[in-house]
């Protein structure tokens, strides 16, 4: 929702032992990724499943010997930023988390670059539609919270237009429909390594009227186009 683009009102104590936890955090996290995928690919025998069943299951233990009641919420990252690190998308602690780092500017476009491996199938050799469905959540989620305006979702329409092939780099962008108060309509796509949108959708978010007291008016310090403002231009294809 915020996607790092609010500063954290709590101050942080020793931000280079913070950035030394986040890299050892998200190194977990990418590593038990890769385990993922090493699970749903593995040819080996039912003896070293078990092996490794019993490994996972000690580690799994060692990491359950300190850990947080609940889900992790907002936190002050160690740039002075708030971040979900437990989020689905993009969260850097979430080993389920698609490899995505979705980066954008002040006029609320957004892209990424992914490549998703056999953990992410849907029909053979393509991407499952519930996760092309969620990337796009993501990346079009992103537009507003690059406007100041940390929107939760109200409606995601996705329209698959081919399938979105596995294994390949796909190139996905968001950008500004309109902004009209606290709701931002925003549009984006995916496109594969042939430069073919495979899926794009329209969406509407709106932040919650819980956010807006601490926001004071619709805007925030990632500056962007202001409340009622002209529909942004489709960014040119990469």
């Amino acid at each position: 929702m915020t996607d790092g683009a609010f500063a954290s009102p709590f101050p942080v104590e020793d931000p280079v032992g913070l950035a030394a936890l986040e890299e050892a955090q998200s190194g977990l996290a990418t590593s038990v990724r890769a385990l993922a995928d090493a699970t749903v690919r593995t040819r080996v025998d039912g003896p070293d499943l078990v092996a490794v069943t019993e490994q996972v299951e000690a580690l799994t233990a060692r990491l359950l010997a300190d850990a947080q009641e609940g889900p992790l919420g907002l936190e002050t990252d160690s740039a002075g930023r708030l971040r979900d690190h437990g989020n689905a998308m993009v969260g850097t602690r979430n080993p389920i988390a698609p490899p995505l780092h979705v980066t954008g500017d002040d006029t609320g476009s957004t892209s990424c670059t992914t490549t998703l491996g056999a953990g992410y199938e849907g029909p053979p050799g393509c991407v499952h539609g519930g996760i092309i469905a969620a990337i796009l959540d993501q990346v079009l989620g992103s537009v507003p919270a690059r406007l100041g305006l940390p929107g939760m979702t109200a409606y995601l329409n996705t329209t698959y237009r081919l399938p979105t092939p596995l294994g390949v780099e796909l190139q996905c962008r968001g950008w500004v429909e309109r902004v009209d108060g606290w709701k931002v309509y925003a549009r984006g796509e995916i496109r594969d390594p042939q430069d073919r949108v495979t899926a794009d959708a329209e969406a509407l978010f709106v932040v919650p009227r819980w956010a807006r007291e601490h926001l004071d008016r619709p805007t925030g310090d990632a500056v962007g186009i202001a409340p009622g403002g002209e529909a942004a231009q489709e960014p040119s294809a990469p």
